[in-house]
């Protein structure tokens, strides 16, 4: 009998109870996050600015049609009718279980929007509860779910303080803005104190979708639900920000990881990037870059995807190592609990060595997960 192979969820998610803001009223008093019900969108964090964040029953629906106005009813609940595997470790193992899964890289839900408030103080507090608060959810299940520390940029020395004590915990990695602040791009030099602790840490730098420092992924706010199709477009600048002005010349080893932007259109922004850098003249314009775009794109960068076939078919263009699958569990949009019958589709005549660096190998030596593979 041959040996059941791993499969790593490189993307799935936590959602955040409302002790995440325990104890920040008494530091910020009505300028800290909480939860709060609202009367149209159910349970939801209030910034403590006059905006709001997501609703959290949003969150909390996993394998479910979104586009099923009976869903998003039930979303409003909150975390009333959320799976058991919500909340509970032990049951989010049965789905783990239920869906074929050893491990997952764990992400927030509802703290994305916590990026958009511009207090960097309150800011990372908030973070630095949530990081104590998951690392103690994920120690009841040691080996099976790995979560990742968050930090703002706003204010470095808070952000590298924390990257510093997360990664005494055993933090495999960090998750920042996926959109820089617009008066400060990350080519600024500002950041590179950080790029380099990163670096010296070993600590991969993740950009999930949703968590950027300007809102919408910079798109029109007026655009509405179809901006979604294109939030790649908002990723697609910081690739650019970082590979053109030479971070990832001068930081090597460091790893960006846009998470949940898909990558089906990352094969042909490659060659357009290259086609610029060598016929459009770039190499002239750029002389820091000493090879391709496209290099620096394989050297430091892993993109994640659910069920993005397009992305599987041009998989050699992309790099067969720089692909990551994640379950997306338990949001609205997962694969749960049908993942395997979806990567059976999906990777239907692909080599089963391909598969499983995408499921499993590539996700182990990003983080270095403690399996063998």
């Amino acid at each position: 009998m041959v040996a059941k192979r791993l499969c790593i969820s490189a993307d799935s998610h936590v959602v955040e109870p409302p002790e995440v803001y325990d104890g920040l009223d008494k530091r910020f008093g009505e300028r800290a996050p909480r939860m709060v019900e609202h009367p149209e969108r159910g349970l939801i964090t209030d910034h403590g600015d006059g905006t709001f964040g997501y609703p959290v029953g949003t969150f909390t629906v996993a394998g479910q049609d979104w586009g099923d106005p009976a869903v998003r009813e039930k979303a409003r609940q909150g975390f009333k009718l959320a799976r058991p595997g919500v909340l509970n470790v032990g049951e989010r193992m049965k789905d783990q279980e239920l869906d074929g899964i050893d491990a997952e890289v764990l992400y927030p839900s509802v703290l994305f929007s916590i990026y958009q408030i511009k207090d960097a103080e309150i800011m990372q507090a908030t973070m630095n509860n949530y990081n104590d608060w998951v690392y103690n959810y994920a120690s009841q299940a040691p080996g099976r779910l790995f979560p990742l520390a968050l930090v703002q940029l706003y204010d470095l020395d808070l952000a590298i303080a924390e990257m510093r004590r997360m990664a005494n915990k055993g933090a495999v990695g960090l998750s920042v803005p996926c959109m820089a602040p617009a008066d400060k791009p990350f080519s600024d030099p500002y950041y590179d104190r950080f790029w380099a602790e990163a670096q010296e840490l070993g600590l991969p730098l993740t950009m999930h979708i949703f968590t950027g420092h300007v809102p919408n992924h910079g798109l029109p706010r007026e655009w509405g639900q179809h901006a979604y199709t294109v939030a790649h477009a908002g990723m697609i600048r910081t690739i650019q920000d970082l590979v053109w002005s030479g971070v990832c010349e001068r930081f090597r080893r460091l790893k960006f990881v846009p998470t949940e932007f898909d990558t089906g259109w990352v094969a042909h922004f490659l060659y357009r990037d290259d086609y610029n850098f060598g016929r459009m003249g770039g190499f002239r314009t750029h002389p820091q870059l000493k090879m391709k775009p496209s290099g620096y794109f394989h050297q430091n960068f892993y993109m994640t995807f659910e069920d993005d076939e397009v992305g599987i078919r041009t998989r050699d263009l992309i790099g067969v190592e720089n692909l990551l699958w994640g379950s997306d569990y338990p949001h609205a949009d997962s694969l749960f609990p049908e993942s395997q019958q979806v990567l059976d589709r999906i990777f239907a005549g692909v080599p089963d060595e391909d598969r499983y660096k995408i499921t499993a190998v590539n996700v182990c030596k990003l983080y270095g997960l403690p399996f063998e593979y």
